[in-house]
């Protein structure tokens, strides 16, 4: 018996030994299936590739060969050379003529288009808004749902900025991290615009009587109260602010500092930022006013990246209208308005007309206020602001917002 036994023993180690292999071989052919998953889906999601592969598809290539031969049919009838080229990212047609080289994109729908850089939008008078307003809680339940998000609780971080009493509760590099600070939810709320349509408007004591005062991009109060009010309670900053601050805080004469008032007139509130280069420079602005004895002491909301994030903004605003609103990169306005909701159960707005007349056809400036002294303030031409402003008109018919346009007491 246990001769037979012995016998069968060397069989059975060769089926294990062969059974073993097996399993390596099985465990070693699913590695490298995973692997090569992974960089097929890497390679798949790359930026570079889509870049790559929009310019080399067979669609490119054929608007390629149609506008080429638009370009040879027209170029006999015209003094200018057009040469078609492609860049990584886009498609583009260069104009060369005698006066200096202007540039044109490309669209989808093969129009081109100049890429014009003004200070002043040039769109044509609106239609009046209704003046007979109600609040819809039900509409602002619904728009609640996709813009909670956006919520600066929820989105923003929170640090401290100047000098504050006591020590940090946490470091977080160079500056102190505020455990502290919930902006919450409020009842009322007035967003304030920068437009010129606030000059002479009296709506400075309504503003004043709303619970939270969220203004935009550092503008001047005083002097202008009865206009646009007194009380601050946010700031959300343009993504070119904190770097005029910071070169104006160094200026050798202060006279031309125009921050320094505006500051000292929100001293204590929340200031919002983007990126930490614009961190950076709020904190190298309030040492620099440190050394000109001046303290300042603000609550500090910056997120990851720019606070209006295009595609997080586009998307979060086609949810709320139902469509899309615009392709191009979304204002601080529109960011704004949409961080608002989030908290605010009524919003009323201020100040956003961005047209250059009024109702009346009178002139009207671009901001309520004069500059400042680092370089000309422009509008970005890659917003559509009439499309923004339909939409607020869409929001103030649903009972969401309250678009005010004109004097105050006249509504």
């Amino acid at each position: 018996m246990a001769s037979g036994v012995a016998g069968r023993s060397p069989p059975d180690q060769d089926t294990s030994a062969l059974r073993f292999k097996r399993r390596r071989l099985l465990k070693s052919f699913i590695a490298v299936l995973i692997v090569c998953t992974i960089i097929q889906l890497f390679l798949y999601t790359s930026p570079r590739l889509k870049i790559a592969t929009k310019a080399t598809s067979r669609a490119s290539l054929n608007i390629l060969r149609r506008n080429t031969s638009r370009l040879e049919a027209t170029r006999k009838q015209a003094a200018s050379v057009y040469i078609l080229h492609i860049n990584t990212t886009k498609l583009e047609v260069t104009t060369k003529t005698v006066p200096p080289v202007q540039r044109y994109i490309l669209l989808k729908n093969i129009t081109v288009k100049p890429h014009v850089r003004t200070t002043r939008p040039t769109l044509s008078t609106p239609n009046t808004v209704a003046s007979n307003w109600t609040y819809s809680a039900e509409e602002m339940r619904k728009i609640r749902k996709d813009t909670r998000m956006l919520h600066p609780d929820v989105r923003l971080l929170t640090r401290k900025l100047g000098i504050w009493p006591g020590t940090c509760e946490k470091k977080l590099g160079n500056s102190c991290k505020l455990l502290k600070h919930n902006v919450g939810y409020h009842t009322t709320c007035a967003v304030v615009g920068n437009g010129g349509i606030l000059l002479d408007s009296q709506c400075g004591a309504e503003i004043d009587s709303k619970d939270y005062v969220i203004r935009m991009d550092l503008p001047a109060i005083r002097g202008f109260e009865r206009d646009v009010g007194r009380k601050t309670n946010m700031t959300i900053l343009n993504t070119s602010t904190p770097r005029r601050i910071a070169v104006s805080s160094h200026l050798k004469n202060r006279t031309l500092d125009v921050y320094e008032s505006r500051l000292r007139d929100i001293n204590g509130s929340v200031l919002v930022a983007g990126d930490r280069l614009e961190m950076d420079n709020l904190k190298k602005a309030v040492q620099k006013y440190e050394t000109h004895h001046i303290p300042f002491s603000f609550v500090l909301l910056t997120s990851h990246g720019s606070f209006k994030l295009g595609k997080l903004i586009r998307r979060t605003a086609a949810k709320v209208a139902g469509n899309a609103i615009t392709s191009s990169a979304p204002s601080t306005g529109l960011a704004t308005i949409l961080t608002a909701s989030a908290f605010c159960d009524q919003i009323y707005m201020y100040g956003f007309f961005p047209f250059h007349k009024d109702t009346h056809k009178r002139p009207l400036p671009y901001h309520y206020y004069p500059g400042d002294s680092i370089e000309p303030i422009f509008l970005d031409p890659r917003h559509r602001m009439d499309k923004e402003y339909n939409f607020y008109k869409s929001l103030h018919q649903r009972g969401v917002v309250k678009l005010q346009v004109g004097k105050c007491d006249d509504q």
